[in-house]
C-alpha cells in the first residue's frame, strides 16, 4: 500500500513534492544514560555512559505553510527506522505574532498498532507555555508507529495571526527536549532520536507564496472517489480519490462482502490534492485475502462514497 501521488497547498498555491526530505540512516541512536535507577528500583549500572538505544528516528519541518486566512499550519515530519511509542517535543519559533490554536495528528500517529499488529490510538496533547509549545503523544495500549523507515507527517501545528499582524515571509523553528522512545529495548523508555532542528541548527520555514511547479495542476473543488484500476485485478490495484480545501479527517477503508473492515489504507488529515493508493490484496495483518468481491470506501465528516472491485487469484 503506497501513496503514488499527492500535492500540498502552500499559501493558496501548489507545489509538488513538498517534503522535508529527511536524511536518516538506520544507524543506532546513542545518548548519555541519565537514569539513576532502573524501573525495578535498582541502581542503573549504565548511568552516565553512552549507550545504544535502538535504530534512529529523525524529525524535520516541511518548508512551507498551509495558509487559510489568518490561520497558518506548519508540518513536522518523521522518519522512524524503528517503531516509536511516544513523543515529547518543546517547539520554539521566532514570531511573536503567531498564536498557537491547535494540534493535529499526522499519518505517522494515526496509523499506530500494538505489538500484535492490532490498530490502536495514541493520545496527542499540546500546551503552550511561556515561550514554547509542549507536545506530548502517548498510549496506554502499547501503541507504536510503523517503524518502516519511510518519511511521513508526524504532527500539524496551527497558529492564528495576531490582530493587525502581517504574516512574515519565513518563521524560524527549533526543537528542545526532543524525545522519541523506541521499542527495540522495550520496556525501557529509551530515546532513539538522531536528528532534528535544535537551537544551534534552527530551520527557517517559508510562508511566502510559491509558484506551482506544474501550471496544469488543478486543486480539487470537491471530494471524489474513482473506480479502481485495474478491475478485476491480481495481485494489486490502484484507488484514486480527490481531497478538496479544508482539512478533514479522511478514511479509506476496504470491506469484504460481509461488510467487515479488513484493511485501512488512509486514516488521517490530508492536504488538498489528488491521491492514488495501492492495495495489494492483503488484510490489516498483511495476510493475502481470498478471491471475491470487495468494497472500498472514502469517508470524511462531510463525504462518503463506496465502490466495488473484484479480486481474481
Amino acid at each position: 500500500m503506497k501513496n503514488i501521488f499527492g500535492i500540498l497547498l502552500i499559501s493558496g498555491l501548489m507545489i509538488s513534492s513538498a517534503w522535508a526530505e529527511i536524511d536518516c540512516p538506520a544507524d543506532s541512536a546513542i545518548h548519555v544514560d541519565t537514569r539513576t535507577m532502573l524501573p525495578d528500583g535498582s541502581p542503573n549500572p549504565t548511568y552516565g555512559q553512552e549507550i545504544s538505544t535502538g535504530l534512529c528516528a529523525c524529525l524535520g519541518f516541511v518548508d512551507g505553510a498551509i495558509v487559510d486566512g489568518n490561520s497558518v499550519t506548519f508540518i513536522i515530519r518523521m522518519v522512524d527506522n524503528e517503531p516509536i511509542r511516544g513523543i515529547e517535543l518543546d517547539i520554539y519559533n521566532d514570531s511573536p505574532d503567531l498564536i498557537y490554536t491547535s494540534l493535529s495528528k499526522g499519518a505517522k500517529l494515526e496509523s499506530v498498532i500494538d505489538e500484535d499488529g492490532n490498530p490502536r490510538q495514541m493520545t496527542l496533547l499540546g500546551n503552550y507555555l511561556d515561550d514554547h509549545l509542549k507536545v506530548l503523544a502517548y498510549s496506554t495500549s502499547r501503541a507504536r508507529t510503523a517503524g518502516d523507515g519511510i518519511e511521513g507527517d508526524l504532527i500539524w501545528i496551527t497558529y492564528e495571526l495576531a490582530d493587525g499582524a502581517t504574516l512574515p515571509s519565513e518563521v524560524t523553528f527549533y526543537l528542545n527536549a526532543s524525545k522519541l522512545p523506541g521499542t527495540s529495548m522495550d520496556p525501557e523508555l529509551l530515546n532513539v532520536i538522531c536528528g532534528y532542528p535544535d537551537e544551534d541548527n534552527a530551520v527557517a520555514v517559508s510562508t511566502s507564496e510559491m509558484v506551482a511547479i506544474d501550471d496544469n495542476l488543478v486543486l480539487p473543488e470537491k471530494f471524489a472517489l474513482n473506480q479502481n484500476y485495474p478491475n478485476p485485478f491480481n495481485p494489486s490495484t490502484q484507488i484514486s480519490f480527490d481531497i478538496p480545501m479544508g482539512a478533514e479527517h479522511v478514511f479509506l477503508n476496504i470491506y469484504n462482502i460481509l461488510g467487515q473492515n479488513i484493511n485501512t489504507l488512509v486514516n488521517g488529515i490530508m492536504t488538498p490534492g489528488a491521491y492514488t493508493m495501492e492495495w495489494d490484496a492483503t488484510d490489516a495483518m498483511g495476510n493475502p485475502v481470498a478471491s471475491g468481491i470487495y468494497f472500498y470506501e472514502l469517508r470524511s465528516q462531510s463525504f462518503i462514497a463506496r465502490k466495488k472491485m473484484l479480486l481474481i487469484r
